[in-house]
């Protein structure tokens, strides 16, 4: 499905947009407020701007999601979903665990995922049937089964709402760092990327849109990790989504039953 030209596309564009977050990286980048209050730079603006016009170059039948230029040819088989800096809190005070997400769907399936950490120059890739990778090494999910053994995170407790905060409350007070809060917070893509890793083995998150999660898919799916909404479904790239991954399918499940309880 994915030919080599392909994935070497998507790396390129990942090339691309390094140069451009390290420049605007801790000095003054034009933050302002968006319509839904978060924030977004001048960075955030160029980096989807220069890989837009690449695919547009490169694959003018392709079809586009991004953060901050919206949607083109949505209907087209192919569609690339960009969110230019994942992270942009951390990426506006200076703390180097933001990230470019490129994504490649295809039919509405993600097939290949990129995040991209510029400051760091850490690559991690996912590509359907072909694993996943860090640095152009394999990488694998943790074998963490146990919910008391689970290392967990999640962006931030804010976005809980609605009752929602009880229930995060009550899944990491059964975690291992539960003594001391039970999650670790802020970390938004890297989180999950630590996950494919093998360095968290719970992350979960509620309110995401297509562009914050549709790159991690295939990066924790093809290291062997499982990623649904809440209810246990599979995600339908579509917006206000409550996600949970999971380093494998025996502690998912067990999350999924603190879940729904």
């Amino acid at each position: 499905m994915l030919t080599q030209e392909i994935i070497d596309f998507a790396n390129y564009l990942a090339d691309i947009s390094q140069p451009i977050a390290k420049k605007y990286f801790r000095v003054n980048n034009g933050e302002v407020a968006k319509d839904d209050d978060s924030p977004v730079t001048k960075a955030d603006r160029e980096i989807e701007k220069v890989i837009r016009e690449a695919i547009e170059t490169k694959f003018p039948d392709h079809g586009i999601i991004g953060e901050e230029f919206g949607n083109k040819n949505i209907d087209a088989d192919f569609i690339w979903v960009l969110d230019p800096i994942d992270g942009t809190s951390s990426f506006i005070i200076g703390r180097a665990i933001f990230g470019t997400l490129i994504a490649l769907i295809h039919k509405g399936k993600p097939l290949l995922g990129i995040m991209n950490q510029p400051i760091s120059s850490e690559r991690w890739i996912g590509i359907e049937g072909q694993g996943s990778s860090f640095q152009g090494k394999k990488i694998t999910t943790r074998n963490c089964t146990e919910i008391s053994d689970a290392v967990m995170c999640s962006a931030s407790s804010f976005y809980f709402q609605n009752g929602e905060e009880k229930i995060l409350e009550k899944i990491s007070g059964l975690t291992k760092y539960q003594r001391i809060g039970g999650v670790i917070y802020g970390g938004d893509c890297y989180s999950y990327a630590s996950l494919a890793s093998g360095f968290v083995d719970i992350v979960i998150d509620s309110g995401l849109k297509i562009y914050d999660y549709a790159a991690l898919i295939p990066i924790i799916e093809n290291a062997g990790g499982v990623v649904t909404d809440w209810a246990g479904n599979d995600l339908k790239l579509k917006s206000d989504v409550r996600l949970v991954a999971c380093a494998n399918k025996e502690l998912h499940e067990k999350v999924l039953k603190v879940l729904n309880s």
